[in-house]
C-alpha cells in the first residue's frame, strides 16, 4: 500500500509540473522558530541634578544641584520606594509580578495622585495591564519593567517652579523704617542714627516683649486684624521678564543654546559680541580656562562652553523629615573660596553664597507646621477597629449590612490590603498597606526660585525671627555698614540689593518656603521657647531672644551684675553658660 501511495505522489507532482497547475500537498509540520527574546530592559534613572544659572549685576553664575532626600539622591530614593512596592505586590516572591499580582498595584495616574495626596484606595481597573508593561512579553513584569512604567509619576518627583517675585511690601517697610531713623531727612544713615534705634523700643514696643515687630515700627501698612498689608497703601512693583531672566534654571541636558546669546547681549558693554574679563566679571582662573586661543576676550564658542561645561559652583541640596536634618553643602568648597566665593552657614539645610555683591540663599527647607504629623492611616484606622469589634482582623462580613455605606472605603482596599490572600485582613496587613502608602507621601519635590529685594527691617533681622530684639539693634550698625563699599562713613539705601533664592521643599509646601518667616506676624500666639544654656536661662529668657535682660532676670540687681561681666544690661548664652559652670563646683562641695 505504501509503494502504491508513493506512485500516486509522485504522478501529481509530475502531472503538475508538466501542466503548471499547483496541487497543495501535506507536508511534514516542522518546529516554530524561536520567540526574539528583547533584551535586558533598565528604566531610566529619575533627574536628581539641577543647572541653575543667575545673572547678576556683575557676572553670569553657573550652579550645579544635586537634589535628594533623606541623605539620597532622588533616583536612589525613587528606586528604594518603587521596590517596596514592588515587593509588597509580589506575593509568591519570585522577583516578578504576574497578570494577577498586578491587580494589587497602582497605575501610573494613580501613583501620580498619591505622591499630590498621599492617598489612592485603588478599586476595579485601577492597575496597569500586563500587555502594557511586558517590554520583553514573557509573560511576566521584572522590577526594571515595572519601574518604566511609571514615566509620568517619575516626572513629578524634581518639578521646576517659575520665579516668584518681590513681596509688595518691602519697597514701603523699607522706606518707612529709613525716614524713621534718618532723622535729618538726608537720605543718607550715620552711626549715631542707627545706634539710636534702640530708643525706639519704650516708644514702640507695644506688647512689651523687649523685641519690636514691623507691625509695631509702621503700624500705619498693616491690616490691624490680620497682620496683613494695606494693599492700597502698599506701592506694587511691575513684574517685568528682566527678573525671571535673573535666575533660571534647566533640567541637567536641558540648557537652551539662547543662553550664550543672552549673556553676551547683557553684558557686552562695547558691543563687539565678545566679552573681555572686565565685561564678564569671571574671575582670573575661570576667564583663563574659557579663552582657549587666548585672545583675552570670550567669543560665542567660548562663552558656549562654560553654559555646557563644568559650573562655576557645584552644591548638594538634601531635604529631610526634620527641619535640624536637611543638608546644604559646597562641592570644593576651599578652591571655590579661593577663586572670591564667600560662604556663610545660616541654620541647618540653609547656606548663603556671596558673589561680590550678590548674595544668593539655598534652603533646604522643611516647615514646621501641625497637619504634616498627620497621616491617612491614623484617619481611618478608627473605621477598621469599630467594623473588627473585639476582633483582630475583618472579613468581608463586617463589611456588609447597615453600616455598607460606612465601611465602603475598607471593601475597596480589601483585596490589596490582604496581602496573603486568605480573606481575613489583619491590623498587621492594614498598617502594611498604609505604611506602603505613606512611604510615597509628599515625595515630590520643588526647586522655587525668588528674586526679592529684601526690606530694611529684615536686613536688620539676623536671626529672621520676625523681630528685632535689643542686641540686634545694638549691632546693626557694623552689619549695615559692611554692606557699602570699602570705607564708607554712612548707609544709603544701595545697599539694598536684590537677593537670589532657591527653596528645596515638597511640592505642596512651597507656599510655606517664601518669606518665612513672615516680617508681618511672626506667630502671635506662639511662645519661642529657648533651646540652649542653663535651665534657668532658658525659664528666664520670656521672649526667647537669646538674651536675659534686666527686666527678665528674678534676681538681685547684685546678681545680675555679676553674671553680666560685659555690663551691657543683657545677659548673653556665653554669660549664662561661664557662670553656671563657675557656680557648679562650689555646689558640689557642699556636705549633702
Amino acid at each position: 500500500m505504501n509503494r502504491i501511495r508513493w506512485a500516486i505522489r509522485w504522478a501529481a507532482l509530475a502531472w503538475a509540473a508538466a501542466t503548471g497547475w499547483g496541487v497543495v500537498l501535506a507536508e511534514t509540520p516542522t518546529a516554530p522558530a524561536p520567540r526574539e527574546v528583547a533584551p535586558r530592559f533598565t528604566a531610566p534613572p529619575v533627574n536628581s541634578t539641577l543647572e541653575v544659572f543667575v545673572l547678576t549685576t556683575t557676572r553670569p553664575v553657573h550652579l550645579r544641584i544635586t537634589v535628594g532626600h533623606n541623605g539620597q539622591t532622588l533616583d536612589q530614593v525613587w528606586r528604594h520606594r518603587m521596590k517596596k512596592l514592588f515587593d509588597f505586590c509580589d506575593r509568591n516572591a519570585d522577583g516578578y509580578l504576574s497578570e494577577t499580582e498586578l491587580d494589587f498595584t497602582f497605575t501610573d495616574q494613580g501613583l501620580a495622585q498619591l505622591l499630590a495626596t498621599g492617598f489612592y484606595p485603588g478599586g476595579t481597573g485601577s492597575h496597569p495591564k500586563l500587555a502594557d508593561i511586558d517590554h520583553n512579553a514573557d509573560g511576566r513584569v521584572s522590577f526594571e519593567e515595572f519601574l518604566a512604567s511609571y514615566l509620568r509619576t517619575a516626572g513629578q518627583i524634581l518639578r521646576l517652579q517659575p520665579v516668584w517675585h518681590d513681596s509688595v511690601s518691602h519697597t514701603a517697610i523699607t522706606e518707612a523704617l529709613f525716614q524713621l531713623i534718618d532723622t535729618n531727612n538726608d537720605g543718607r544713615l550715620t552711626s549715631e542714627e542707627v545706634r539710636n534705634v534702640e530708643k525706639l523700643l519704650p516708644r514702640y514696643d507695644r506688647d512689651e516683649d523687649e523685641c519690636l515687630t514691623a507691625q509695631e515700627l509702621v503700624p500705619h501698612l498693616f491690616d490691624p486684624v490680620f497682620g496683613q498689608p494695606i494693599g492700597r497703601r502698599v506701592p506694587r512693583t511691575p513684574t517685568t521678564d528682566a527678573m525671571d531672566q535673573t535666575v533660571m534654571v534647566f533640567e541637567a541636558g536641558r540648557i537652551p543654546g539662547t543662553l550664550t546669546h543672552q549673556i553676551l547681549k547683557r553684558y557686552d558693554t562695547n558691543g563687539d559680541w565678545e566679552l573681555t574679563r572686565a565685561e564678564s566679571g569671571f574671575d582670573v582662573a575661570t576667564f583663563q580656562r574659557l579663552d582657549t586661543d587666548n585672545n583675552s576676550r570670550l567669543d560665542n564658542a567660548e562663552l558656549d562652553r562654560w553654559r555646557t561645561g563644568e559650573p562655576d559652583l557645584e552644591l548638594t541640596l538634601f531635604l529631610a523629615e526634620q527641619p535640624g536634618d536637611c543638608i546644604v553643602r559646597v562641592h570644593d568648597d576651599k578652591a571655590a573660596a579661593a577663586r572670591g566665593w564667600a560662604f556663610r552657614p545660616v541654620e541647618p539645610g540653609r547656606l548663603v553664597v556671596q558673589v561680590e555683591r550678590q548674595s544668593i540663599d539655598l534652603w533646604a527647607f522643611t516647615p514646621v507646621i501641625p497637619y504634616r504629623s498627620a497621616s491617612l492611616k491614623h484617619q481611618y484606622v478608627h473605621l477598621f477597629t469599630q467594623a473588627a469589634g473585639k476582633k483582630d482582623h475583618l472579613v468581608e462580613a463586617d463589611l456588609t449590612g447597615p453600616n455598607a455605606v460606612r465601611y465602603q472605603f475598607l471593601r475597596v482596599i480589601f483585596e490589596a490590603a490582604d496581602r496573603n490572600g486568605d480573606g481575613q485582613l489583619t491590623k498587621d496587613e492594614f498598617d502594611a498597606y498604609f505604611d506602603l502608602q505613606e512611604s510615597f507621601r509628599n515625595l515630590s519635590l520643588s526647586l522655587t526660585p525668588a528674586v526679592q529685594t529684601p526690606s530694611l527691617f529684615q536686613l536688620l533681622d539676623e536671626n529672621r525671627d520676625g523681630r528685632l530684639s535689643v542686641r540686634e539693634l545694638r549691632s546693626a550698625w557694623p552689619r549695615l555698614l559692611a554692606l557699602e563699599d570699602p570705607g564708607a562713613k554712612v548707609v544709603t539705601k544701595r545697599i539694598i540689593q536684590p537677593t537670589i533664592n532657591l527653596r528645596l521643599t515638597r511640592t505642596f509646601e512651597r507656599s510655606y518656603s517664601i518669606n518665612q518667616p513672615s516680617i508681618y506676624n511672626p506667630n502671635p500666639n506662639h511662645v519661642i521657647v529657648p533651646t540652649q544654656g542653663p535651665l534657668w536661662f532658658r525659664k528666664m529668657d520670656r521672649n526667647g531672644d537669646g538674651d536675659v535682660s534686666r527686666t527678665e532676670f528674678l534676681g538681685t540687681p547684685e546678681e545680675f551684675a555679676a553674671i553680666d561681666t560685659d555690663g551691657d544690661g543683657l545677659i548673653s548664652l556665653a554669660e549664662a553658660e561661664a557662670w553656671d559652670q563657675k557656680m557648679r563646683p562650689k555646689e558640689k562641695n557642699k556636705a549633702p
